[in-house]
């Protein structure tokens, strides 16, 4: 039953960052790509890696925190033995 619940979310989580996507990082990007000159063209890719650091450090918080949930998850079922009279 537990292992079905993690595999459940590890499935979410994996389609969830599969088919995100970032329009922030994406129109950077493309205005990278269609602009005019070298010095905008350099002012825009110092933007890009200043948002790309920053997507990078939540993922890295988030990944973080799964593997810290995951750590204490115990890996054996406790079950509890009735009492002996």
């Amino acid at each position: 039953m537990i292992l079905k619940k993690i595999v459940i979310i590890c499935l979410f989580f994996t389609t969830s960052i599969i088919f995100a996507e970032n329009k922030e990082v994406n129109k950077l990007l493309e205005k990278v790509n269609q602009a005019p000159n070298k010095e905008v063209k350099k002012e825009l890719i110092e933007e890009l890696k200043e948002k790309l650091a920053q997507e990078n450090k939540k993922v890295r918080e988030k990944s973080d925190a799964i593997i810290e949930a995951k750590k204490k998850i115990p890996l054996k079922i406790y079950k509890q033995n009735p009492a002996v009279k």
